[in-house]
């Protein structure tokens, strides 16, 4: 009885919002195991690239309306933040020197990826499609308004595409 009461109590304490998220974790682990089982027989007869290309189209498809509704509407805050936190960073007295061999770096890495994204989505590769283009830009345009050799390194005239799904 004093453990029932104890309960009772504690029960009458926790908001009803974690009450809402407990069950809603307890069903999801309980579905677990059986969506751990689907996936796995559908590897055995479809093999694994299938299953997970399959896979990555469903959640692609299911989240695509709200990562974009969320990207619109803060990415012109969040480039904001950046270019603040850029430009806050230059003033310090190392960090100019740090960034004339970080920036360029990053430039290229960041060509190398649009390129390499690009090439594989046109050899048919299923995942690649899916995969972002780094806006170089826009990168150049938000972090080197005032640096030079920012917008040397990412030149704002060539913005990548992003692809067509």
């Amino acid at each position: 009885m004093v453990v029932d009461e104890s309960l009772n109590k504690f029960d009458s304490h926790v908001p009803p919002v974690v009450k809402e998220l407990s069950t809603q974790a307890f069903s999801a682990v309980q579905k677990a195991p059986a969506a751990a089982q689907s996936v796995a027989s559908e590897v055995k007869s479809t093999g694994v690239v299938e299953t997970a290309s399959g896979l990555a189209k469903t959640v692609y498809t299911k989240y695509e309306p709200t990562a974009k509704e969320f990207y619109s509407k803060y990415e012109p805050v969040a480039e904001q933040y950046a270019a603040s936190a850029w430009h806050s960073l230059n003033r310090l007295p190392l960090f100019p020197r740090v960034a004339q061999v970080v920036v360029p770096t990053a430039a290229y890495c960041s060509e190398k990826y649009n390129q390499t994204v690009q090439h594989t989505t046109e050899k048919g590769y299923k995942v690649s499609a899916y995969l972002p283009l780094l806006p170089t830009g826009k990168i150049a345009k938000v972090f080197g308004a005032n640096d030079a050799q920012a917008q040397e390194a990412f030149p704002s005239g060539e913005e990548s595409a992003v692809p067509v799904h």
